[in-house]
């Protein structure tokens, strides 16, 4: 019974499709880290995958591209949606993020107007598993949660999204799972293959930014080739980035409720309820360039028919140095600062005309202004490198081992100066903002729109040393190094059995994971500057402004500084290239540099079937995964009872003990995946399983820093080495009706029962001293903070769910007259919906929210047309509003709005026939409308940030031969 149902598969996936495509539903089938590399020797021309599949389908164009998804989403043995692509270049999209983020239930957010961190079904990056190649992936971001911008779509021949689990994939991924595999030489129908891409780009807005090109490209090579009689393949593929890098933003900073943390109870429309005073806004450009380096390289040999060795690598590099120049005005609620016509809305100031008055209530001083000039550079680098080998022990026994190497660095450095308008009087200079009366403002937010500025009291332009302008009074360095290291080893064993029985495979497992990740901070935070402040001569100034709606918002023109100038004016040169030295008075915040140490041992059974119940196919997998965690985080504490020696240079100290923390885990991690065969079209799937996500590198650090106010409360956050994973329990159920091969409609439910997943708690009352900790002094005296004192910490909480419902839709007209035949639509719409309880920050009252990232509503819909090498593409992905990851939860909720961002694309492929076939050209835009990001706080009267980043143009051409 098993093999006619079998042929029947075969012989719907004939036609338009090939032996290529089903290949790829085998290899995500086969995902174990061992045989997810392997092929299968039971399959015809020995290159398929291991797995009970067979059958290969040929891609090409992106109408075929999406045929093929559907034919290996068709024949998958769990819930998954898949993005294919024929050529190395043949995805359109910058990163493989863009691509991801158009699949049913999937969004993502923008960094630097891009799409990078990938949302699965409403849960956060965070709770999303990523490999490469079956392999689990480190990430340069100092978290687990890897950036997909950093894997260029040329390089990348398919990704896919695991939405339920098998005991034989890597644990890990409570939101779902991302697979991301390169190309396999041995699989392609020619001897050789080698593809060129080259695309110009152009960004609007990069203009608007001193010093900035608004120009960049986008270049790609690869080749493939079989040798030794199609028994060695090699595929070799490199991809180069470099782009701008701007951003136009207005930022109103947050509304502290009154009464907490020194904030003031002043009632300023009479209600009788106190009124939350904003700290300020600011106005920036940002404007730098980036650039991205991606390399693979891949060799699969295949010496007999039941040998194969596969060996690959990836390489990435990622280089980034922006600008961030503009205004700030701050501390509206400090001082006694005066108010006139306020405008109240939610018991929050959001407008109104405020003057500088200085009194008891703040930090000596009013209102003031600020000019910012601040230099940010990133340097990630990733690589990765595995070997495979499988063996067919016999017919029916395959043994796969696989082994892994992964490390990814960053390293990020803010580097920026303090300018401040200073006063000529009797006794010198002061600060303006210290002399009542000088400075003022005069605003109203919009919410999700620009404010409306009507007047600032400050010249952002004058830096004359005459008295009345900007002097240079203070400057900071904020290094930062993560780094990410994993090795891992897994071995699988596969045994299947006879056709005539129900059993099909019996799959064994075990995987050996270790990992370390670490966080070297170094913290020189204001520092003073030797006679200060200090004037600066013209030649390391120029003046910028702001164009189009945020001008007309009434944001003036600013000074632009000379960043290295200044801190040359003020050392003398001394410093060299800012390097950190004991020429200044700083050392190593050594409390915040931490390691994470995590060693993981895991092993599986899974049983495939394939049998008939009620006349119609019924076929999964059962099985589970058994894994144990040992996690533990190692950081430098202050000792009392250790004397620090000052000659000793930073930052190696003596009055600092090493100690560690954590704690081991077991989980238990049942899978079931049913699928009914209702119809030769009709698929009817079942899924139950226990999965986990392990917490954040930055969650599990034992590291703990303190801040002391001018009224002497402490207060202070850190990490919590002894947490314990998200777990949960997910029930999914999912409908699919085919359209031959030309189209599905899709609907999954599912349903996630959160026994425990983690939030961040305040203790009120944390004693620092009996922890070991002496807290900083009162700024500008000897006077120690007090000894108790507020601590937040990442906690465990438990009991909350999070269900939803996914729409899916998609299609290629074959069926239409000519020249209609090449359209085609891909419709998804997924509705999220979750309930978790989370402590405030502030009042330790429970709080009902949606989980961070969590969008109720998300519809990509793209139209799609290709006929006689013409191909034209109008993709958007929208997405509802959503909580923005918070820091601590309080009343106050910074809130993300919705988004919509549209894309389109042109292009042209040379037919047969002509002189130019192997040639497309094509021409896109990405952000078509300049969608902005924007966030409130908690209410939308309340702006949180608007961000623009400008529309990218690209023209280029891909050639094949």
């Amino acid at each position: 019974m098993k093999a006619i149902f079998r042929a029947r598969r075969l012989r719907l996936a004939s036609g338009r499709t090939s032996l290529a495509a089903l290949s790829t539903a085998l290899m995500i089938g086969a995902a174990s880290p061992a045989l997810a590399q392997t092929a299968d020797a039971e399959q015809p021309q020995g290159n398929a995958e291991i797995d009970e599949e067979a059958g290969v389908i040929v891609v090409t164009g992106f109408r075929a591209s999406v045929e093929n998804s559907i034919a290996a989403k068709r024949e998958s043995n769990f819930i998954v949606d898949i993005v294919t692509a024929d050529d190395i270049a043949g995805l359109p999209d910058v990163s493989i993020a863009e691509s991801l983020a158009r699949l049913p239930g999937v969004t993502s957010q923008r960094t630097g107007g891009q799409a990078s961190a990938i949302n699965i079904r409403g849960l956060s990056q965070d709770l999303v598993s990523p490999t490469l190649n079956g392999r689990e992936q480190v990430a340069t971001s100092g978290n687990r949660v890897i950036e997909f911008d950093q894997y260029p779509s040329e390089l990348i021949n398919q990704a896919a999204v695991y939405k339920t689990p098998l005991a034989s994939h890597i644990e890990g991924g409570i939101a779902g799972k991302v697979e991301l595999k390169t190309v396999r030489p041995l699989d392609n129908a020619d001897a050789f293959k080698a593809t060129v891409n080259l695309r110009g780009l152009y960004n609007d807005r990069a203009s608007e930014s001193p010093d900035v090109s608004s120009y960049g490209y986008r270049v790609s090579g690869s080749v493939q080739a079989k040798l030794l009689d199609d028994t060695l393949g090699i595929a070799l593929g490199y991809a180069r980035l470099y782009q701008p890098n701007v951003a136009t933003r207005f930022v109103q900073f947050d509304f502290p409720i009154p009464g907490t943390n020194g904030s003031p109870t002043r009632d300023l429309n009479g209600d009788g309820v106190a009124d939350s005073l904003n700290f300020g806004f600011e106005g920036i450009q940002f404007g730098g360039r980036e650039t991205r380096d991606a390399a693979i390289g891949v060799i699969q040999w295949e010496p007999t028919s039941n040998l194969r060795v596969l060996i690959d690598g990836y390489y990435s590099r990622f280089r980034s140095d922006v600008a961030r120049r503009g205004l700030r005005v701050v501390s509206p609620q400090s001082g006694d600062n005066q108010f006139i016509n306020p405008v109240i809305a939610n018991n929050a100031l959001i407008g109104g005309r405020i003057v500088n008055q200085v009194g008891s209530n703040g930090f000596g001083f009013g209102l003031g202004t600020e000019l910012v000039n601040q230099d940010e550079s990133r340097r990630d680098e990733l690589y990765t490198i595995g070997g495979n080998i499988a063996y067919d022990i016999n017919e029916r026994v395959t043994l796969a081992v696989d082994v892994g190497y992964s490390k990814g660095t960053s390293f990020f450095n803010n580097a920026g100066i303090n300018l401040r308008p200073y006063v000529s009087t009797p006794t010198g200079l002061v600060r303006a903002d210290s002399v009542p009366g000088l400075i003022s403002v005069d605003y109203q937010l919009n919410g999700t729109r620009l404010p409306t500025i009507r007047s600032i009291g400050s010249n952002f332009t004058d830096l004359d040393p005459a008295g009345g302008g900007f002097f240079l009074d203070g400057q900071f360095l904020v290094p930062q190094a993560d780094s990410d290291e994993l090795f891992a080893a897994a071995t699988d064993l596969v045994v299947g059995f006879d056709e005539s029985n129900f059993l099909d495979k019996l799959r064994f497992g075990f995987r050996y994971a270790d990992r370390r990740g670490d966080r070297r901070v170094t913290s020189f935070n204001t520092f003073g500057i030797p006679g200060s402040p200090l004037a600066l001569p013209g030649n390391l100034v120029q003046q910028a402004g702001f164009s189009g709606g945020y001008a007309n918002a009434g944001l003036p023109n600013f000074a632009v500084v000379d960043i290295d100038g200044a801190f040359n004016l003020a050392f003398g040169n001394t410093l060299g290239v800012r390097q950190p030295t004991d020429q200044i008075a700083f050392d190593f915040t050594i409390d915040q540099s931490f390691r994470i140490d995590e060693e993981t041992w895991a092993g599986y059974a899974q049983l495939d079937f394939d049998t008939e119940l009620g006349g119609l196919r019924f076929h999964g997998n059962v099985g589970a995964r058994y894994v144990r965690t040992d996690q533990s985080s190692t950081v430098n504490f202050a000792d009392p009872n250790l004397t620090d020696n000052p000659a000793t240079p930073p930052p190696a100290r003596e009055n600092r003990r090493p100690v560690t923390r954590g704690r081991t885990f077991n989980d238990f991690l049942p899978a079931v995946n049913l699928i009914l065969d209702l119809s030769d079209r009709d698929i009817l799937r079942m899924s139950y399983s226990r999965q986990i996500s392990r917490p954040r590198f930055f969650e599990l650090r034992g590291s703990i820093s303190v801040n002391t106010g001018s009224d002497g409360n402490t207060s202070g956050s850190g990490g919590n080495p002894d947490l314990s994973p998200y777990r949960a329990n997910q029930f999914d159920l999912a409908y699919e009706h085919y359209f031959g091969n030309s189209g599905v409609f899709a609907v999954s439910a599912y349903y996630k029962d959160l026994e425990s997943y983690i939030i961040n708690g305040t203790i009120p009352q944390f004693n620092y001293v009996d922890n070991g900790i002496t807290p900083p002094p009162i700024p500008g005296t000897n006077i120690p903070g007090n000894a108790v004192g507020s601590f937040s910490s990442p906690i465990n909480g438990d009991g909350g769910y999070v269900y939803g419902i996914e729409f899916q839709f998609s299609k290629t007209f074959v069926e239409l007259p000519a020249p209609f035949d090449g359209l085609g639509v891909q419709l998804n719409y997924a509705y999220s919906k979750s309930d978790l309880e989370f402590p405030s920050a502030t009042s330790g009252a429970s709080i009902n929210l949606p989980l961070p990232g969590l969008s109720e509503h998300v519809f990509n819909p793209t139209v799609f047309y290709e006929k006689a090498g013409f191909g034209a593409r109008l993709s958007t992905r929208h997405r509802s509003s959503f909580v923005s990851p918070q820091i601590g939860i309080s009343e106050l909720i910074l809130t993300s709005a919705k988004e919509t961002v549209m894309d389109a694309q042109l292009s042209y492929q040379f037919q047969e026939g002509s002189v130019l076939r192997g040639l497309k050209l094509l021409a896109q835009v990405n952000n078509l409308t300049d969608e902005p990001t924007r966030t409130y706080w908690g209410n939308v009267a309340q702006t949180g940030t608007i961000q623009n980043f400008g529309r990218t143009f690209f023209l280029g051409a891909t050639y094949e031969f």
